[in-house]
């Protein structure tokens, strides 16, 4: 059999494991492979199938095959890579290595890339390059701005061109695949008049202006927009691309559909993690010290607020020595109003997050988790106080019960709906404490409504 045969009998080996998808066993043999055999694997795959075999690698393996990939493939396998290891390559790579992927590249790719290395190193890789200008303009916006997102070149055309050569400059310019959504139509002073999508180029008389058919109505951002805006908007819009312009309305760059969602999936990510007070940048692949010491912090600031709801339960020792059956039903109180804060807030911040629920919304929403945080209280009062009244034959423990869980579930949906929105009028994150300050309300509340009520009642809970 010949080293080809062998090759091809690898390679397939490894498209069978992807196509179920065991990654583990396709990265376990390409790394029983040498580099540059196993860089020949990667590079016959799909840039993002290589790049998970990529990351199932030690660190060490790892470079050692992208040092072994041509820059074109390497640099479409590097952009899929997760920015963790895509970070951990680019600073093993030498500056030299480094800048052959980056020049292959998109720009905004490439300076994604730069921005999560330390500053040597990237200015190190910029220098080596053949053409950073691009990269340079880049790097000078906010990381999550539309000007930091942005594809920085785009093909212009005039109102005046007919749709027939518009098409022959589409072809002699070749623009990349990420950018030919649709082609931008300026004016003398390079103003942003109006777009036009392929289909409509493609189906247009060959001899018809380009200003006949083109679209007016113009959905622009400026170079400051939040990348979750710019997400919001093509979502909104159905757009592929979103042009992004300068304060004279002349075109800088373009944000396309697959950079949003790659924002998309890191917002919603984020968002989830500090909802259940975990740090971002934790992942799976973290080692036990990393992970705990990233988790310990937040539980150190959720420490406080556990202290407080204790010290509420510590107000009623005398009432809970006399009748110790309310340490039973007290953590169904509160763990109820907890669940019920936290439904009423993934709600509320989900809404914020996608650009459906704003500050000045706000009372219509208070008023509609008001009602169901009522309505649900009865519910799951009514049912808490039957079942108290059952185990215990005790009618007040169960009015007690029901009536603690109808003022937490109430407590419970106005927390939910307000810290967020709080934290959103105050420019903070609504999902990054929201969770600790809503359980605290829901926790505090359980507590002092249960034992308070118990105490007002202590002497038909001890001599029914």
């Amino acid at each position: 059999m010949t080293p080809l045969q062998n090759l091809d009998e690898i390679l397939e080996r490894v498209r069978d494991f992807l196509a179920v998808g065991d990654v583990e066993s396709a990265a376990a043999a390409v790394a029983a492979l040498r580099p540059a055999v196993a860089a020949d694997i990667v590079a016959a795959l799909h840039p993002a199938d290589g790049a998970d075999v990529l990351e199932e690698l030690t660190p060490e393996a790892r470079v050692e095959v992208v040092e072994e990939l041509d820059p074109k493939v390497g640099a479409k396998v590097l952009s899929e890579l997760d920015e963790t290891e895509r970070t951990d390559v680019a600073s093993r790579l030498d500056p030299e290595s480094l800048s052959g992927f980056l020049d292959e590249m998109a720009p905004d790719d490439a300076a994604d890339v730069l921005q999560e290395l330390e500053g040597g190193k990237a200015a190190a890789a910029l220098a080596e390059m053949d053409e950073p200008d691009e990269i340079r303009e880049l790097l000078a916006h906010d990381e999550e701005s539309a000007g930091g997102l942005m594809v920085p070149h785009a093909i212009t055309f005039r109102g005046t061109m007919t749709a027939a050569q518009a098409i022959e400059l589409l072809r002699r310019n070749a623009p990349d695949e990420e950018t030919a959504y649709y082609i931008f139509v300026t004016d003398d002073a390079e103003r942003l008049i109006g777009v036009v999508s392929l289909r409509q180029l493609v189906v247009a008389a060959p001899s018809t202006q380009l200003q006949t058919f083109m679209r007016h109505d113009l959905i622009t951002a400026d170079v400051g927009t939040d990348q979750e805006e710019c997400a919001r908007i093509l979502a909104k819009y159905d757009l592929l691309a979103l042009p992004i312009v300068d304060d004279d309305q002349r075109l800088v760059g373009v944000v396309t559909a697959d950079d949003v969602i790659d924002v998309i999936e890191e917002v919603a990510t984020e968002d989830i993690y500090h909802l259940a007070n975990v740090s971002a940048e934790e992942d799976v692949s973290d080692s036990v010290m990393i992970a705990s010491r990233r988790r310990l912090m937040w539980l150190m600031i959720n420490l406080p607020t556990a202290m407080l709801a204790a010290w509420v339960v510590s107000l009623f020792e005398g009432t809970i020595a006399q009748v110790a059956i309310l340490a039973v039903f007290a953590p169904i109180i509160t763990g109820q109003g907890g669940n019920a804060g936290i439904q009423t807030l993934t709600v509320v911040v989900r809404s914020i997050a996608l650009g459906q629920l704003s500050v000045r919304d706000g009372w219509a929403t208070l008023s509609r988790e008001t009602m169901i945080g009522v309505v649900n209280g009865v519910a799951f009062g009514c049912v808490v106080g039957v079942i108290a009244y059952i185990w215990r034959g005790l009618p007040v423990l169960g009015v007690i019960a029901a009536l603690a869980m109808l003022a937490n579930m109430f407590v419970a949906a106005i927390a939910g709906t307000l810290v967020p929105l709080f934290l959103k009028a105050i420019k903070a994150d609504p999902a990054l404490a929201s969770g600790v300050i809503v359980t605290t309300f829901t926790d505090v509340t359980g507590a002092a409504s249960f034992y308070g009520l118990a105490t007002l009642t202590i002497r038909y809970l001890v001599h029914p």
